[in-house]
């Protein structure tokens, strides 16, 4: 919690007593491997904190599964679309280990925001995020290589090798795990 408590003050500029009153607003909630926090067809009614573990957000057709985000440790998760619009999400947010996240419900969030402007900041802080990732990835697809795609990967997702299996990188990326091997083959043989 100490993380989310210096995104408050050091980030964003808000005192300790906004923190504290966002902080009795959250509820804990735990993740066994392979359960959903959220899955494809309901509404998105909030915003997590991963306090522990990892997470996968996927889409899902005909073809298969393919992963569009990873929330690791200090990271918000949400079907961040379906939050704002309120309408049935389009994906799913899955643990990829045992989790705990505490969650804020969209009207509590709603209800902060309009006892005190001060949480329209950690409410833009969420959304430069969301849109970041978004736009990196997007942006990464039109312009890089699969090996560059990996190098932006380790960036955005600091440690996510050590935490996520392969074929789930693979897929975020858009290639194949074997692909995704010999990227990484490649990039260490020249090193």
């Amino acid at each position: 919690m100490e993380s989310l408590r210096a995104i408050f003050t050091e980030v964003l500029g808000l005192n300790d007593a906004l923190f504290e009153e966002f902080h009795k607003e959250l509820h804990l909630k735990t993740l066994k491997k392979k359960e959903f926090l959220i899955q494809e067809g309901t509404v998105c009614d909030f915003i997590a904190i991963v306090i522990s573990g990892t997470l996968r957000s996927y889409v899902q057709n005909n073809d298969g599964e393919f992963n569009n985000d990873f929330y690791l440790e200090n990271s918000f998760a949400s079907a961040y679309t379906s939050f704002l619009t309120q309408m049935p999400t389009n994906c799913n947010i899955e643990a990829l280990s045992n989790s705990q996240v505490y969650t804020i419900t969209h009207k509590q969030f709603n209800a902060l925001i309009e006892k005190d402007t001060g949480f329209l900041k950690l409410a833009k802080y969420i959304s430069d995020n969301y849109f970041i990732r978004k736009c990196k990835r997007e942006t990464s697809f039109l312009k890089n290589s699969a090996a560059e795609r990996l190098q932006m990967i380790r960036v955005l997702y600091p440690g996510i090798e050590q935490k996520v299996p392969q074929y789930h990188i693979a897929s975020y990326l858009g290639i194949k795990p074997e692909s995704l091997s010999r990227i990484k083959l490649l990039t260490y043989i020249n090193k």
